[in-house]
C-alpha cells in the first residue's frame, strides 16, 4: 500500500512540468526609462516548470543572450488565467533575474515581471506561448570618487524581451 501512495504521488508530481524552449523575437535595453534600439541578434531561453493543478506554479530559466545580451538565469512564480478563448490562457510571471558570466560582473540581480498569452490544445502536450518580460536590472555598486562612477551607479538597467516559446508538458 506504502509503495501505490508513493509511486502516485511521484507520477501526480510529474504529471504537470513543463519543457520550456523558446527564442527572443524582439529585444531592446532601456536606461532610466529612455529606450534604446533594439538589439540585434538572437537570444535562446531553456526552462523548466511545475505547475500545481495547471493554474499557478513556480519556474526557472536560463536565458544565453547572443551577442548582445546579457545571459541570465530567471527564477519566477507564475499564474495562468482563463482569458475566455478556448485553448488559451493568460499567463503572468514574477520573479528574480541573476546575470551570470561577463554579465555578472556589470550587474546585480534584479526584479523581473511579464505577461502573455498561451496557446495549447488539451489533449497535446505541446504549446506556444509569447511573453513579454522586462529584467530590472542596477549597474553594481563602483567605488569611486569621480563624476563617471557615481553616474553609473545611479543608472538603472531595463532589459525589455518578447518571447516566442514552445513548451512540452508532461
Amino acid at each position: 500500500m506504502k509503495k501505490i501512495v508513493l509511486m502516485s504521488l511521484l507520477m501526480l508530481s510529474a504529471a504537470f512540468s513543463q519543457l520550456r524552449v523558446g527564442a527572443d523575437v524582439s529585444r531592446k535595453l532601456s536606461l532610466n526609462g529612455v529606450e534604446s534600439e533594439k538589439t540585434e541578434g538572437m537570444g535562446y531561453t531553456l526552462g523548466y516548470e511545475k505547475m500545481l493543478l495547471g493554474l499557478i506554479g513556480l519556474g526557472g530559466e536560463f536565458s544565453l543572450g547572443g551577442d548582445e545580451g546579457p545571459d541570465m538565469v530567471y527564477g519566477y512564480g507564475v499564474a495562468r488565467v482563463p482569458v475566455g478563448l478556448p485553448f488559451f490562457r493568460g499567463v503572468v510571471r514574477m520573479g528574480y533575474s541573476l546575470p551570470v558570466g561577463e554579465d555578472g560582473e556589470d550587474y546585480e540581480a534584479g526584479l523581473a515581471y511579464g505577461a502573455g498569452l498561451r496557446f495549447k490544445f488539451p489533449i497535446q502536450p505541446i504549446g506556444l506561448e509569447l511573453l513579454y518580460t522586462v529584467h530590472d536590472l542596477n549597474m553594481k555598486y563602483i567605488e569611486t570618487d569621480d563624476l563617471t562612477g557615481s553616474i553609473f551607479n545611479a543608472l538603472d538597467f531595463k532589459w525589455n524581451v518578447l518571447n516566442l516559446t514552445a513548451t512540452y508538458s508532461f
